[in-house]
């Protein structure tokens, strides 16, 4: 499938940017090239960052969340995933991208972000209380081997406790079903 810059698992560091912690999903949905296909089965693109030798223990439990949670959308409308990209109907590709030292809000006094100065040191009384917010982006495509993506977009999110699995877990699920709102039954 082609897909630009997808495809592997990619860790982002940037510097501190200022932004909101009660910050909605953002998405942008694929507009299909391709008219959409009846199919029953799918493919991942690439093998599981689990397989990578020397991947970070983090990556390798966000992927494993982000598989675990497009299988359950999958399975309920009724796909079957096959090893093998070559036997599926469609195959299903991702990247996910991390952008860390984000700040988020204090939740108690929203106004910390507008007298928040990016180059203030550490301890500061100004810095807010949340640093380290990473900025997840996910983007998630499912098409045709060798085609376009007819199904996906990109889905980005400000985590505020990227400690909390269970909320890493539930902003997945929230941007996997708006990305994939469209995909029909299984045939």
């Amino acid at each position: 499938m082609q897909f630009g810059t997808l495809g592997r698992l990619t860790v982002l560091a940037l510097g501190a940017v200022a932004l909101m912690a009660c910050e909605t999903l953002n998405v942008e949905r694929v507009q299909p090239a391709e008219a959409p296909v009846a199919f029953s089965t799918y493919a991942w693109g690439q093998s599981s960052l689990g397989e990578t030798q020397g991947a970070a223990a983090q990556l390798v439990e966000l992927d494993e969340d982000l598989r675990a949670t497009v299988a359950g959308l999958m399975q309920s409308r009724g796909y079957r995933l096959v090893e093998d990209p070559t036997t599926a109907d469609m195959v299903m590709d991702y990247q996910v991208a991390i952008v860390e030292e984000e700040f988020a809000s204090d939740t108690e006094n929203s106004s910390w972000d507008a007298q928040f100065d990016s180059n203030a040191q550490r301890g500061v009384v100004e810095l807010p209380s949340q640093t380290g917010a990473p900025r997840v982006t996910l983007t998630l495509g499912l098409g045709r081997p060798g085609g376009r993506v007819i199904w996906g977009g990109n889905a980005t999110k400000l985590l505020a406790r990227p400690e909390n699995r269970e909320e890493r877990r539930r902003v997945l699920n929230t941007a996997v079903q708006e990305l994939l709102r469209d995909l029909p039954p299984a045939y």
